[in-house]
């Protein structure tokens, strides 16, 4: 009998990486819930075989390196309601941003911090049937949305080191007590370093590792060894923990009213977007054949956009971008505290303003963040 997966089914678990690229196992708690299906995915470099054979035939491509996986899925905007308690996303705020702290009103501030890498995760995906692990997950950009017609939404992404997979199968012969063995119906679904449950049996709730795939034998070697026996035809099944969801109400974005050079500011829509600039460097010549380190050589991208009806004190937009004038912008979603996530840009410099409209003429302000003297300050964001 054929299983389909199904969209409804999904769950992400995100868990901070002790080493970049070392998969890390999540618990209950590192549960993520996204708006919509996630997308995970790594492809090898497949290159040409260009030998010549006196004919006009293709021959197989040769196989290359692997190269970085890439992974974007979108979150609402979800404080936890309790004043200095962390958000759900409170993991991939730190790993965007930097660092993490707690500022005036015990609120929560994440903040950049260009004295230590950025950190790696591990991102954990089930779609139905089966579960996928990404190891040495960056966040590369990241997309925050406040529009008075909408939920306010972020949208993450960003790139792997290397990912690994558990499917669904069974056994094709008895597994005894204390064996650190079992032949399954199909091998090919799983590879080394993912856990599966045996039937009922799940060490523990912490499932059994698998160190070796044998895809000839369709033998997998596990850890640690089975604490009872299994019946031939007991079902293999990919481990994950049982979520226990954090606390927390997506905001919309209504709520909250912008401040621009101090001064309140009634918007449209703000959509500001964090680009970190990471690089996966797959060019050396290491002996493996994936990425294995990254870093940020160059500079970060804090950029955004503010859409607003065209009234008439905002010809002033067209002045303020001529002269460079700068101003502070705080943007916050949700007005009550506990409730409220706001981002704060001390100093943004503007795009000329475009006009829109076939009713009521709207203008499109485009700006840039930019740091102070001492740097690494164009914009915190904020829970309070």
């Amino acid at each position: 009998m054929r299983t389909l997966a199904l969209a409804s089914e999904e769950i992400l678990f995100a868990v901070i990486e002790t080493e970049a690229g070392t998969l890390a196992y999540p618990t209950a708690t590192d549960v993520i819930r996204a708006v919509g299906t996630a997308n995970v995915n790594q492809s090898d470099e497949l290159l040409e075989d260009g030998q010549l054979s006196n004919r006009r035939s293709r021959l197989s491509k040769i196989k290359g390196r692997t190269n970085p996986g890439t992974w974007n899925f979108t979150t609402y905007t979800k404080p936890s309601g309790t004043l200095g308690t962390a958000p759900e996303h409170d993991l991939l705020f730190e790993c965007a941003m930097g660092k993490k702290g707690t500022g005036t009103g015990n609120s929560i501030e994440y903040t950049f911090d260009s004295t230590s890498v950025l950190k790696s995760f591990s991102l954990w995906r089930k779609v139905g049937h089966s579960v996928f692990a990404a190891a040495g997950c960056t966040i590369n950009q990241v997309g925050i949305s406040v529009a008075g017609s909408a939920i306010s939404q972020i949208s993450w992404s960003g790139e792997f080191m290397k990912w690994f997979r558990a499917g669904t199968s069974k056994l094709t012969s008895a597994a005894s007590e204390l064996a650190t063995t079992i032949v399954v119906e199909d091998a090919s679904l799983y590879t080394p370093n993912t856990r599966i449950n045996i039937g009922e049996l799940d060490n523990s709730g912490s499932g059994y590792k698998i160190t070796e795939v044998n895809y000839t034998t369709k033998t997998l070697t596990i850890s640690p060894a089975l604490e009872d026996a299994a019946d031939n035809g007991t079902a293999v099944t990919p481990w994950l923990p049982t979520p226990s969801y954090k606390a927390g109400t997506p905001v919309h974005g209504k709520l909250g009213i912008v401040k621009i050079a101090g001064n309140e500011a009634i918007i449209l829509e703000a959509n500001i977007q964090l680009t970190n600039n990471i690089k996966y460097y797959v060019d050396e010549k290491n002996g493996v054949m994936y990425p294995t380190i990254y870093g940020a050589p160059t500079f970060r991208d804090v950029t955004g956009n503010l859409r607003l009806y065209f009234y008439q004190n905002i010809p002033g937009y067209f002045y303020k971008s001529e002269y460079q004038i700068q101003d502070a912008l705080v943007v916050p979603a949700g007005d009550k505290a506990g409730f409220i996530m706001e981002i704060s840009c001390p100093k943004i410099e503007y795009e000329t303003p475009s006009l829109e409209g076939d009713t009521e003429v709207m203008v499109s302000l485009g700006f840039t963040a930019i740091g102070s003297a001492t740097g690494d300050d164009e914009m915190k964001i904020i829970f309070k």
